[in-house]
């Protein structure tokens, strides 16, 4: 029976090499993000963008919801993937980094078909679901003390058979220590676990970056 591989360094490196394909406008805009700092560890890595580009075109989503914009790689990369009349709505609590991410939308040409909304997610997914609006594909990464209200709330805001993309449920490898883990580590542990034994749905969890769980609504 096989196993899951180790990912070292050197194997870290191939993947790089060989399992993303630059993008002109996505390296731009992860560089100018790096720039940033600290805060750029917010930002998706280059491969799962063009993971998300791929699963979008893959499932032929054409409404889908973002929950946590930052400096808009995944928005971008998301809106690629869409249809020519496909929409994105992202929802984030601040516009700070609004304007970097509208520049490099716009540099990618997929900017008409993002809506950027500025709110607090629960309260907007909250609204969401009065105004009886259901996407397609729901991407999930924002604070992660909310992942189990943003995934309930996105439950009831999803197609069946659609899909929901939940970022860093590895958490850099804390999930995997059982004592000791830091306060989001064992709140993405507990999500991660709520995942595992709800039959509402079908799921997998890929260790791609900093760990990504696909969930299908069943």
């Amino acid at each position: 029976m096989s196993s899951q591989i180790e990912i070292k360094k050197n194997l870290l490196k191939y993947l790089l090499k060989y399992g993303y394909r630059n993008d002109l406008i996505v390296d731009a805009l992860i560089n100018e993000t790096r720039n940033l700092g600290n805060v750029s560890r917010m930002q998706i890595s280059a491969e799962q963008g063009q993971f998300l580009e791929f699963i979008v075109k893959l499932t032929g989503s054409k409404l889908c919801l973002e929950i946590g914009r930052f400096t808009g790689l995944s928005s971008l990369c998301i809106a690629k993937g869409l249809p020519k009349k496909g929409k994105l709505l992202t929802v984030d609590n601040s516009e700070e980094f609004l304007p970097t991410a509208e520049k490099y939308w716009k540099k990618a040409k997929v900017n008409k078909k993002i809506q950027s909304i500025t709110g607090q997610g629960i309260h907007v997914l909250k609204e969401f679901i009065k105004n009886k609006v259901f996407f397609d594909l729901i991407f999930i990464d924002a604070d992660k003390n909310n992942y189990l209200k943003y995934y309930e709330l996105s439950l009831n805001l999803l197609k069946s058979n659609g899909l929901i993309l939940v970022d860093n449920v590895l958490w850099d490898g804390e999930v995997a220590v059982k004592n000791n883990r830091s306060k989001i580590a064992d709140t993405i542990h507990r999500f991660n676990k709520k995942i595992l034994n709800d039959k509402r749905v079908e799921f997998s969890l890929l260790p791609l970056a900093d760990g990504i769980s696909l969930i299908r609504k069943v």
